[in-house]
């Protein structure tokens, strides 16, 4: 299997966004690309097969699926273009979630266009997202939305390179992540950008594509021009050429192809075995899944005391079908469809987010309690005659 890494939005090698980018005849299971995204720990793996006159992509962080991302996009449009022989001048891609995207062939070597959606934020009330203000050590104010992440403006681009985020305090934010954007410094740029995405497993993302579908609109309204340079200002700086058409904005930029290798894969029994050979998941590892999967398709948690209220009502679950299955209830019509197994696995899901709420870990948890059970019980189950 081909892999290719490419630097994307970067004038030269070692800038912008380093992005892999997998070509596939044929979709691998989901959990396979999800191992191999969290091998290769870029900030996006993308992968594409055939589709129709065009291709079906799809990105993955270390840590989960997204719906959309910019630089990996280029990143794929750059590979067909430039390794696998794509003759014309624009690639259809197709999305599961954000719609045909396009990346059109520049006018120089390394040099494309990706035709992506206009996305302009709408304000948003900041008192429930005061989260996000603490993460940024920013005093609450403005802040707006798009599709997927927050937008805040900042006055300068001085007082955007000084912030010192709080990456953990960030990641209990809702939504995909937060945009933070101020003017240029510099006269022939036009706006500037950090991304912060600790929620999907990216402290900060190098060169946020997506992320300017906001930022386009929202800049171009302000500025009165519908063409604007932009730089994103992470450690390997990304350079961005944009533009406002017709509803859709039009991102700019050079991509450079780092390497090239093959990923060498088990068999495909070997690489999807049944669920009775799979690695065990730990007892932390289900914390961390939980906490993945409700700070992207969960959006946030709800608070400590609703989920005890959850937890009580999911317990009284397992009760009423204990009470059935051992008991001596007889089933009624609602109740005949459901397994104990699931009920357990809902009481295990809330325990483990009011866990990853106050701070628990369960496998310490675990351990002292245990350590602190075969202190004190030793010998008194022992002598209890009724468990002889």
């Amino acid at each position: 299997m081909d892999i290719y890494q490419v630097d994307a939005f970067a004038n030269q090698l070692f800038q912008g966004n380093p992005a892999a980018v997998i070509p596939l005849t044929e979709w691998l299971p989901d959990p396979l690309l999800q191992r191999i995204a969290a091998e290769n720990n870029l900030s996006e793996t993308a992968y594409f097969t055939p589709e129709k006159d065009g291709y079906l992509i799809r990105w993955f962080t270390p840590t989960v699926e997204v719906d959309l991302c910019g630089h990996a996009t280029l990143a794929a449009g750059h590979v067909l273009f430039n390794h696998l022989g794509y003759s014309g001048d624009r690639v259809t891609f197709y999305t599961l979630h954000a719609g045909e995207l396009e990346v059109l062939r520049g006018d120089s070597p390394g040099r494309l266009t990706l035709n992506f959606p206009d996305n302009l934020p709408e304000p948003v009330d900041p008192a429930p997202l005061s989260v996000i203000f603490e993460g940024l050590h920013l005093p609450s104010g403005p802040i707006a939305k798009g599709p997927y992440d927050y937008f805040i403006v900042l006055d300068s681009q001085k007082a955007l390179e000084a912030l010192t985020p709080d990456f953990k305090r960030l990641s209990a934010a809702p939504g995909r992540g937060i945009v933070v954007t101020a003017p240029g410094d510099a006269r022939d740029i036009d706006f500037v950008s950090r991304c912060f995405y600790p929620q999907s497993g990216i402290d900060e993302d190098p060169v946020t594509g997506s992320a300017h579908t906001m930022l386009i609109p929202w800049w171009a309204s302000r500025l009165g021009k519908n063409r604007l340079s932009a730089i994103q200002l992470s450690a390997r700086r990304g350079y961005l050429d944009c533009e406002l058409r017709h509803g859709r904005v039009y991102i700019s930029g050079n991509a450079h192809t780092f390497l090239k290798g093959n990923i060498f894969m088990p068999t495909p029994a070997a690489a999807t075995p049944p669920a009775s050979t799979m690695p065990p998941i730990t007892i932390r590892d289900t914390q961390q899944l939980i906490d993945d999967w409700i700070r992207t398709t969960g959006v946030r948690y709800f608070s400590e005391l609703t989920n005890m209220a959850i937890l009580t009502e999911e317990v009284g679950e397992v009760a009423r079908l204990m009470s059935r299955l051992y008991g001596d209830q007889s089933f009624k019509d609602s109740d005949k469809d459901k397994q104990l197994s699931d009920e357990l696995a809902d009481v295990l899901w809330v325990l483990c987010c009011i866990a990853n709420q106050t701070g628990i870990d369960l496998t310490t948890a675990i351990e002292k309690n245990l350590e602190k059970k075969n202190i004190r019980d030793a010998q008194r189950h022992k002598a209890n005659k009724k468990l002889k």
